[in-house]
């Protein structure tokens, strides 16, 4: 989930990358959920994207995500897949998503404002667990 996201304006990705990416994890059992209800849910939630389990990505029905919404929610799925994701650790995987993210910001094609924005998710994250 890209915290507070929903309320700033990350460049969306390049539309036909990310129908391809949708495409790939929709063959693969994935679905890319939107409706006016998940809109709701993520404006109350401040995230411009969130993941329910392992096969099911939330995304808003107005726009294109940013990159690295739509990557960070991929690793997401993939922790919940290894079984990373037991209820009570959800800072420790935003935490790893986000460190993946900065460590693959070229090979993912992460604007530089969307590198700044997880850059500063991060130093909140980590802040939060030590609770700062």
């Amino acid at each position: 989930m890209n915290i507070g996201a929903g309320k700033c304006n990350l460049p969306k990705m390049d539309e036909q990358r990310f129908l391809k990416i949708k495409a790939a994890f929709e063959r693969h059992g994935g679905i890319m959920a939107s409706s006016p209800e998940i809109d709701a849910h993520l404006e109350r939630i401040g995230a411009e994207s969130s993941t329910l389990n392992q096969n099911t990505i939330l995304i808003k029905t107005d726009r294109i995500p940013s990159a690295s919404a739509v990557y960070e929610e991929l690793i997401h799925t993939a922790q919940f897949r290894d079984g990373q994701a037991i209820g009570s650790n959800w800072i420790d995987m935003e935490i790893e998503a986000k460190v993946k993210l900065i460590k693959y910001q070229k090979y993912y094609q992460i604007s530089d404002a969307e590198h700044q924005a997880t850059l500063q998710q991060l130093r909140y994250l980590v802040n939060r667990q030590r609770g700062e």
